[in-house]
């Protein structure tokens, strides 16, 4: 830029010595010469002006970005706003006893952990024992272990509904599937977090006194 300069003033200085002759001898023909020449360089100089100005915004833009840091990426697993989530299997058995997952739930991490029973209490129900209720009702803490309370709902007592007694505890068969989906289900015992140390079932607010589910009488521990 600068030699360009430089030699704008040399035709500048030029064209006044020509200005000046030109004068005396009337000879205008190097005077336009030069004015071409001069109005040439002028042109390449606005170019080159522009061509600069771009490259100048461009810099400052990129300065911005420095500035500015990282750019913002979309919130993942490490983005302390993002919500974590589980999954929860629910259980039921086979006629021989065997354990069988045969749903999950999906929860919030650090859902209160009594949120997270009665959503699986209503899975359960759903999925296992024809959509018999049942509640969550509390977490207690006995002798230095946190128990859960849960009380079974029976049906509508309508001839055909779903009967906790009449569907589920009788037979051994019977007994040991409810028993197995029942207890497995709320203890889960492979879930490495935060959990309850045993369960307690109740059938509409009375203990449960049944040959064929002689588990559900007494309080399970994990």
């Amino acid at each position: 830029m600068r030699k360009n300069m430089l030699k704008v003033l040399a035709v500048i200085m030029s064209l006044s010595l020509l200005v000046a002759c030109g004068k005396e001898s009337n000879d205008l023909e190097p005077l336009q010469e030069n004015i071409t020449e001069l109005e040439q360089k002028i042109s390449t100089l606005e170019a080159d002006n522009a061509e600069l100005k771009e490259e100048n915004e461009a810099l400052k833009t990129v300065i911005e970005i420095l500035k500015s840091g990282v750019p913002d990426e979309e919130p993942g697993n490490d983005d302390p706003m993002v919500e974590e989530e589980e999954e929860l299997p629910i259980f039921g058995a086979e006629e021989d006893g065997t354990m069988i997952q045969v749903s999950t739930i999906v929860v919030k991490t650090d859902e209160p952990l009594i949120n997270k029973m009665t959503m699986m209490g209503n899975e359960l129900g759903d999925k296992v024992f024809n959509g018999l209720k049942m509640e969550a009702v509390e977490i207690k803490e006995e002798e230095g272990k946190d128990i859960l309370y849960v009380d079974l709902k029976e049906g509508s007592g309508e001839v055909g509904a779903p009967s906790w007694v009449y569907d589920y505890f009788q037979g051994s068969t019977g007994g040991q599937v409810s028993e197995t989906a029942l207890v497995e289900t709320f203890l889960q015992r492979e879930y490495g977090g935060v959990w309850i140390d045993g369960v307690n079932f109740t059938l509409d607010g009375e203990s449960i006194q049944y040959d064929h589910v002689p588990n559900l009488k007494e309080t399970v521990l994990r």
